[in-house]
């Protein structure tokens, strides 16, 4: 990481320990220890939780996907529907004609009867 080699090393540690001196520098050691333990806790914390707003990320990004996809294909079904053709006969459209006009009549019986019943 910081490209420094076993002689590197030796000569800072022969170095604190002449300037801390022999009996500081155990407790020196053990603290630089622990501060490296928990700068490496935190750097895997941080990675683990960006790990996990990346795959939040990469979810909703396919969810965005599979709804362009689906408009997509509603647009063609639009599409499709528009330029297909009904071809109703004369007879087939007086017959609608008359469910419709049989259909309002009963709805007009029931809520005039349903008046009578209040009165």
């Amino acid at each position: 990481m910081f490209d420094i080699g076993f002689w590197e090393i030796l000569l800072i540690g022969v170095v604190s320990l002449l300037v801390v001196g022999p009996k500081e520098f155990p407790s020196l050691i053990r603290n630089i220890a622990r501060g490296l333990g928990k700068m490496r806790g935190f750097v895997s914390s941080v990675k683990a939780d960006l790990d996990y707003e990346i795959d939040k990320a990469n979810e909703i990004k396919r969810l965005v996907e599979k709804e362009a996809e689906i408009v997509r294909l509603h647009e063609i079904i639009e599409d499709n529907a528009s330029g297909v053709s009904v071809k109703v006969n004369k007879a087939e459209a007086s017959k609608v004609d008359e469910l419709d006009e049989s259909r309002k009549a009963e709805a007009d019986q029931e809520s005039a009867q349903s008046l009578a019943d209040r009165r």
